[in-house]
């Protein structure tokens, strides 16, 4: 892979980023690669688009922001490891340099993975993606929330409780694996419909092709979550439409391997 300028989406909070980013710089500089850091919190726009290149420095949630940046921009992204276990993040802090001479080597394999997205019927009609998942839950007022969904014209079921998921395969071991939902081979394209706390015996999860365009109606006050964002609070008889987005996130894998992490998180 030929770098000529890479962003990086740092979160700061976690210890001793300021001398990982020294690390970072000095491996850029010899490589005669451009950087740009920006904190995974910073949701202002960006001044400048020219990137080959999404670097994430932190845990699984510092890549969901920088995967929605690199969407965006079209580019692969790459996830440094700064805590415990990632699912996302393929390097650990220790392989830094060496991950960068195996992009040189185009030594790396590139999984494409579905995003999924939510437009909200009524004005302003947002819309937003997400790698993980689309979340419906209960506001801090009501503390409850009811969720209709329909396929179409068919109507799939109604979701009281907590909420309601609409997840990808890679969101399959995040939110959407807390609450009971299946582990789905992320490569693979589906929704998975996943209930949070169900106030209701026999409500279960479904497994959905990736082409569906689900209507999610609010039959209680709602607020909808984009990878654990929030985007905006739905009036009960509002809807919104979730369905697979259109850009995919490419994400750069070295070594890892998917079912070894699931069998070290269940250890």
């Amino acid at each position: 892979m030929k770098l000529r300028k890479i962003l990086v989406v740092a979160n700061f909070s976690k210890p001793h980023m300021e001398s990982v980013l020294a690390r970072l710089r000095l491996v850029a500089e010899a490589r005669k690669i451009q950087i740009s850091v920006r904190a995974g919190i910073d949701t202002s726009p960006l001044s400048e688009c020219d990137f080959d290149l999404v670097v994430t420095l932190g845990g699984d949630g510092t890549l969901l922001r920088g995967a929605c940046i690199a969407a965006e921009l079209d580019l692969p992204i790459m996830g440094i490891n700064l805590g415990s276990l990632g699912f996302l993040t393929a390097v650990g802090i220790d392989e830094l340099e060496s991950a960068f001479e195996r992009l040189a080597r185009d030594d790396f394999r590139v999984e494409t993975r579905m995003r999924i997205a939510a437009q909200l019927l009524s004005p302003p009609r947002v819309q937003r993606t997400a790698l993980n998942e689309i979340g419906l839950v209960h506001t801090e007022i009501s503390r409850r929330t009811e969720i209709e969904l329909f396929l179409g014209e068919q109507f799939l079921g109604s979701y009281p409780g907590d909420g309601v998921l609409i997840a990808t395969p890679t969101g399959s071991t995040a939110y959407a694996l807390s609450a009971g939902g299946p582990i789905i081979e992320p490569t693979l394209e589906c929704l998975a419909v996943v209930p949070l706390a169900p106030h209701r015996l026999g409500v279960r999860s479904l497994v959905l092709p990736s082409d569906s365009v689900v209507r999610a109606v609010a039959k209680r006050s709602a607020q909808l979550l984009t990878d654990g964002d929030p985007v905006a609070v739905l009036a009960p008889g509002e809807a919104v439409h979730i369905q697979k987005a259109e850009r995919p996130t490419r994400l750069i894998r070295l070594d890892s391997d998917f079912w070894t992490a699931v069998h070290q998180l269940s250890r």
